[in-house]
């Protein structure tokens, strides 16, 4: 069980960093749009929606592994123990 959390881990991890460069690349695209507008406003709106949508993408990617890393370490760390209680049926007599 260790080594298939610890490989989902590692997975999330690998693909977080892939969509935060993505995310960053193009919130650098955006701004150099925006940035390189000369006052036209249909392509500083066109810059400020690519800057705001990889934002957005990279705050959802990491929602996202805290989420994954939640549901690992709870399901590979329970908390709560189940203890059922005794059967009513099966008594242990004293032996008189």
């Amino acid at each position: 069980m260790d080594d298939l959390t610890q490989t989902i881990s590692n997975l999330v991890g690998i693909l977080l960093g892939v969509v935060g460069a993505i995310g960053v690349g193009y919130f650098v695209f955006g701004a150099y749009q925006y940035l390189t507008a000369s006052g036209a406003p249909h392509q500083m709106e066109r810059g400020k929606a690519a800057m705001l949508t990889a934002l957005a993408g990279i705050v959802l990617a990491l929602v996202a592994f805290g989420v994954v890393e939640l549901v690992i370490d709870a399901v590979s760390n329970p908390v709560v123990e189940i203890d059922t209680p005794p059967d009513p049926t099966t008594t242990t007599s004293s032996g008189n």
